[in-house]
């Protein structure tokens, strides 16, 4: 039987309009601040890797894990941009009606 390879994954936060718009396919890029915070974590996995991404801290948050094929550089050089290959799982969102699923 032969495995998949395990991807790196990175965890962050995000408002839940940003993720509303990343799940329902509207928004393929993601930026974050060009800091050494994200600059060391980039820097530690390979292309492509797993973005888990959170909307707040309760224990059924909403969340989505996606693939990000690429990161580059904002043209102001300010930002990264993390390229969104796609969804790859989502929890505790309910797409059709674009918010989070009851509350616990």
């Amino acid at each position: 039987m032969r495995r998949r390879a395990r991807r790196d994954r990175l965890t962050t936060t995000i408002e839940r309009d940003w993720l509303a718009d990343i799940i329902a396919g509207r928004k393929r890029v993601e930026l974050r601040a060009i800091k050494p915070y994200w600059t060391e974590r980039f820097a530690r996995v390979g292309r492509p890797f797993e973005l888990r991404m959170i909307n707040g801290m309760r224990r059924r948050a909403p969340e989505a894990t996606v693939l990000v094929a690429r990161v580059t550089r904002s043209r102001t050089g300010r930002e990264y941009r993390l390229h969104i290959a796609r969804v790859l799982a989502v929890r505790h969102w309910d797409r059709r009606r674009e918010r989070p699923t009851g509350r616990r």
